[in-house]
């Protein structure tokens, strides 16, 4: 049996695909009905990053003061929506999951960046994208490094969703030039996941070429 140093669910570690429909029909009413007037600023240095950052991860160029834009939608709404792509998300990665966390609308401003980095190794690990809007129609491509070492450059159109490994390395590293970009998440994680074998991997990096330079 092979060991590897990260878990495998998938070949490559994403798939991008659409909403169903009728989902996507009330995530457009949510999103309609949304007010982005929570300012998310609550900012560090993150030294493994060589960035100061907020959320966890997301800073904006050349600003030692990040921050970002969201619409907060309710658990209660995030578990619906949960419902219907869990079975999706299920048949993908071979597992029986556990919903965790779905959280935004987040709006990402002018110059954001997203650090180079691993999701949280206790609970997010099978995860989720949902791109609801950008203005103007500028791509920004996340960077994704799948199992086999190779870099990709994801970019979306409206409805898009991308399922992917989230202890698989992305980041978004090149500064958005537009003037929003908007996604919603979705985390779940492996019924009886045990994380302790990856307890000591790193999960934070300067940068992509650090990464994929990772033995």
């Amino acid at each position: 049996m092979i060991e590897y140093r990260w878990p495998r669910f998938t070949k490559e570690g994403f798939k991008k695909t659409k909403v169903p429909d009728e989902l996507y029909l009330d995530m457009a009413v949510a999103y309609n009905q949304a007010r982005f007037t929570d300012i998310q600023q609550d900012y560090y240095y993150e030294e493994n990053y060589g960035h100061s950052v907020t959320g966890g991860s997301v800073a904006i160029y050349d600003n030692p003061r990040p921050f970002y834009l969201r619409a907060n939608i309710q658990q209660h709404i995030f578990r619906r929506w949960s419902k219907v792509l869990q079975p999706i998300m299920e048949e993908w990665c071979g597992e029986e999951l556990e919903f965790i966390q779905g959280y935004g609308i987040r709006s990402y401003m002018k110059d954001s960046m997203l650090c180079v980095h691993r999701d949280e190794i206790s609970t997010h690990i099978i995860s989720l994208i949902v791109h609801i809007d950008e203005h103007p129609d500028v791509k920004w491509p996340l960077d994704f490094i799948d199992h086999e070492g190779k870099h990709h450059e994801v970019t979306f159109e409206k409805r898009d969703m991308l399922m992917y490994e989230s202890l698989c390395v992305h980041a978004r590293s090149t500064p958005f030039m537009g003037e929003y970009y908007r996604n919603m998440y979705f985390h779940w994680c492996p019924v009886n996941w045990d994380p302790t074998p990856y307890e000591n991997n790193t999960l934070r990096y300067k940068s992509i070429q650090e990464a994929l330079n990772e033995d």
